[in-house]
């Protein structure tokens, strides 16, 4: 469980895996380190990844690990994640390889815009700012997919997802796919909340006729202010934790003296200490042992107990 793991485990028989290479149609990779799927370059082994490109793939491997009560994870662009080091049981989702049909929808004089599932949020803004429609610019900068941006109502003080988001529609582990309008969606901070085990396939967004140059204008002062503010040069996950109510968790780490802090092969960003980054030999352990200390010091300074922003999965 510890990364050498070299065998299939309990329920991955060579039935099971010609079964799914028949439905998958596409690529089908055994005992993948998740180090290579994640932006924060850790995690064990995933059992399988599969990269089903279209529908009907997906449709019949949801359909197909249901029934035969096999785990699954969906996988986005590997952003806002941490993968243990023990890795992840089942089969991995990977949505990467197809998923990206973006058009341009008119309805009623508005402007809407139609996107799958593994559209990342940059094409989906260049797609934008490309036919002069504004109200995704508050996204510039902000990594992942359209699937993995909803899931986590991606965002910041400009706005969030839920601003723009007109419809999802998303698949159940039955292999029915519904649609849930605007007022059905329930939203939240740094959430969607979807049935258990769904997948979103697509979403359709609300947005405005601009001039071009002015929306190019507002996502190129974005960009500047995150470049000043944010990380890039390391391997990271984005903010590690949720900003409580009224006050900044970078603002909060910082005030407890936890810049540039390290355990084992990763430190607390200098620049913005709701960072964490990872020099090259990282070990997820270490970043989970990072986020408990910082949680502990914060809460002993200021009595706030800070909530995880990024996904955790996997096995130690």
């Amino acid at each position: 469980m510890n990364g050498e793991r070299k065998t299939l485990t309990y329920w991955m028989s060579r039935r099971v895996e010609e079964e799914l290479r028949n439905i998958v149609k596409g690529d089908l990779l055994i005992n993948q380190p998740m180090k290579e799927y994640t932006s924060f370059r850790v995690g064990g082994l995933a059992d399988v990844i599969v990269f089903p490109e279209y529908i009907e793939y997906l449709i019949g491997t949801i359909k197909y690990l249901s029934r035969e009560r096999i785990p699954y994870f969906i996988l986005g662009n590997g952003t806002n994640l941490l993968v243990r080091d023990g890795g992840i049981r089942g089969v991995v989702i990977d949505l990467s390889h197809g998923f990206k049909r973006v058009e341009l929808l008119k309805e009623d004089n508005s402007s809407l815009i139609f996107a799958e599932a593994g559209v990342p949020l940059v094409s989906l803004i260049k797609f934008a700012i490309d036919h002069s429609l504004s109200g995704l610019e508050f996204a510039a900068g902000i990594p992942g997919t359209v699937g993995g941006g909803l899931v986590m109502n991606a965002g910041g003080s400009l706005g969030e997802l839920k601003d723009i988001t007109q419809s999802v529609t998303i698949l159940n582990p039955r292999g029915e796919i519904t649609t849930k309008k605007q007022e059905d969606l329930r939203f939240s901070y740094r959430n969607l909340q979807l049935p258990r085990n769904s997948i979103i396939l697509s979403a359709v967004f609300r947005l405005k006729i601009d001039n071009q140059l002015h929306i190019r204008e507002r996502v190129q002062k974005i960009l500047v202010k995150r470049k000043e503010t944010q990380p890039m040069d390391l391997p990271n996950a984005g903010s590690i934790f949720k900003n409580p109510e009224g006050v900044s968790a970078g603002k909060l780490i910082d005030e407890a003296g936890l810049k540039g802090i390290r355990i084992g092969g990763d430190r607390v960003s200098e620049l913005n200490a709701n960072f964490i980054l990872n020099p090259g030999n990282a070990a997820a352990q270490d970043i989970l042992s990072l986020i408990e200390k910082i949680q502990q010091k914060v809460y002993q300074k200021t009595g706030f107990m800070l909530e995880p922003e990024i996904r955790i999965v996997g096995e130690n």
